[in-house]
């Protein structure tokens, strides 16, 4: 199996067409809004948009609410393990949920800075 690099995409961009990124490998960054070590799932926060995230793969991580994360890792359909993905306001992707091998806090990253850094490197054809 080969090992392939997260492509990063945004949350809004997954909510939109999560059918579509199915099998592919993604870098995802938000605020964790909750996490469940029961079912080790967390769902994770930008803007608007929100994202199920498997945690399985990490082993025992001390998430807190509220951090900015950055996951890597495959985005698949949903297991049967139910996640309380009620947020007033946001839309959840329900089709696809990542199933993360990395996990990092990048607290303090300007996301208005990223996301502009994202988008010249698409334009620019580099990612």
């Amino acid at each position: 199996m080969d090992l392939v690099a997260g492509k990063p995409v945004f949350l809004e961009e997954i909510v939109a067409k999560g059918a579509d990124f199915i099998g592919q490998s993604a870098r995802v960054t938000g605020t964790l809004h909750s996490y469940s070590p029961a079912t080790e799932s967390a769902v994770l926060v930008e803007g608007q948009s929100a994202l199920v995230v498997d945690t399985r793969l990490l082993g025992v991580v001390k998430y807190h609410v509220g951090q900015t994360y950055q996951f890597i890792g495959v985005l698949s359909p949903p297991t049967a393990v139910s996640t309380d993905t009620n947020i007033d306001d946001v839309r959840c992707a329900t089709d696809v949920q990542l199933h993360a091998r990395v996990s990092r806090v990048v607290d303090g990253l300007d996301m208005v800075v990223y996301r502009r850094a994202i988008m010249e490197l698409r334009t620019a054809d580099i990612l």
